[in-house]
């Protein structure tokens, strides 16, 4: 079963928030009570991503699990973040969560990666099922009118020519999911205020080797093909059992290209009619594009400015120049650790009422089993 969408607006989306955060409450016990940074105290950070365990039966449970782990995508990234930075008042002119990895960028990846719910991300699917249609103006007793929703995938179908790129919103000094994401799509641009930008350079080009199903260049890192190539060779060398290296590695050397960069984005400041390099190339070369942003909402002084920036980049991408008759599919995934009720109300509605913006909660058994939210637009 894949997750369900759930129609937010002006009637629903409180009922929503006041359901969501009963959940929360109810699962408490189960979940960390803090403010959702990764570590307090250690300035690297080892993250493995891979699946979760599954329960096998005893004497068949190593064959499965070996062969289960096979073809299983595993991934071992270092992060160097900045706790310093992080409690400086000087710093990115006092903008400072950037600097340390949040537990919300963890969760999504591995619920992207593995989670059965979330296959409509992964491959091409059937449309998903829309809840709840009476909110979207459906008549009670009309069973027929179900509305579903078309996702394109996140991932790049290559047997169907399509072209997927990624711009992240306030990424950080993570390379989390940049280097992880960039296994499946063609192009992947990493933004967030130029204080933040030389570390997350940094933490990308130490863990480019993650990058292992496409071979990477990068204008804005100085990384060419063949640079690539000599670092993967190397880790294959040195250990071919390494678990940075595992991820079939001679896979990374075929014609599938992802162009990873990095670009100074400030929300406060964008203007879309500026030049920007990197968003111009995948909105050139794309045929979807998913624009990703995890818990940057927890200040309500930046909402407005986020959601201005969210509305000026869909209509950049939505504008299509003489090169191509039809503009890229653009859809944007925000996920929200649920902190302050009064902040995730303030988004939705600021979302939803003032800029009419078709907002989706996705619903499954894991997200609400935990700490986060993830909206679809």
């Amino acid at each position: 079963m894949v997750f369900q969408l759930a129609p937010l607006n002006e009637d629903t989306l409180y009922e929503h928030i006041f359901e969501r955060y009963v959940e929360l409450e109810r699962n408490s016990a189960n979940l960390k009570q803090d403010l959702g940074i990764q570590s307090r105290t250690a300035t690297t950070i080892e993250i493995d991503i891979e699946p979760p365990p599954v329960v096998l039966e005893k004497k068949k449970r190593k064959k499965r699990q070996n062969e289960r782990r096979a073809d299983a995508e595993l991934y071992n990234v270092v992060v160097e973040q900045s706790l310093s930075d992080l409690n400086s008042s000087v710093s990115n002119n006092n903008s400072t969560t950037g600097y340390v990895l949040w537990s919300s960028t963890p969760f999504f990846i591995r619920w992207l990666l593995y989670s059965d719910e979330s296959k409509p991300f992964r491959f091409l699917c059937d449309a998903v099922e829309v809840t709840n249609n009476r909110s979207l103006g459906d008549d009670d007793d009309d069973d027929d009118n179900e509305q579903n929703v078309e996702i394109p995938p996140l991932y790049s179908v290559r047997n169907e020519n399509s072209r997927v790129g990624i711009i992240e919103l306030g990424t950080g000094i993570s390379p989390l999911m940049a280097v992880i994401l960039s296994n499946h799509v063609d192009h992947y641009v990493c933004t967030d205020q130029r204080g933040i930008l030389n570390k997350l350079k940094q933490n990308i080009k130490e863990n480019v080797s993650q990058v292992t199903r496409r071979e990477c260049i990068s204008k804005s890192l100085g990384i060419e093909r063949r640079e690539v190539e000599s670092t993967l060779e190397t880790t294959e060398q040195e250990d071919n059992s390494n678990k940075r290296g595992s991820i079939n590695s001679k896979s990374s050397r075929n014609s599938a290209t992802v162009s990873i960069e990095v670009e100074e984005l400030n929300w406060e400041k964008f203007d879309p009619k500026v030049n920007h390099p990197y968003l111009t190339q995948v909105k050139d070369n794309c045929d979807t594009v998913y624009i990703v942003a995890m818990d940057v909402i927890y200040n309500e002084y930046l909402i407005e400015p986020f959601l201005t920036t969210i509305i000026n980049l869909r209509s950049f991408f939505s504008d299509a120049d003489k090169q191509r008759t039809t503009p890229p599919n653009v859809r944007c995934l925000i996920g929200v650790h649920l902190r302050s009720q009064d902040i995730v109300t303030q988004f939705l509605e600021q979302a939803v009422i003032n800029h009419e913006l078709s907002v989706y909660s996705i619903a499954d058994n894991a997200l609400d089993a935990s700490r986060y939210a993830i909206y679809l637009i």
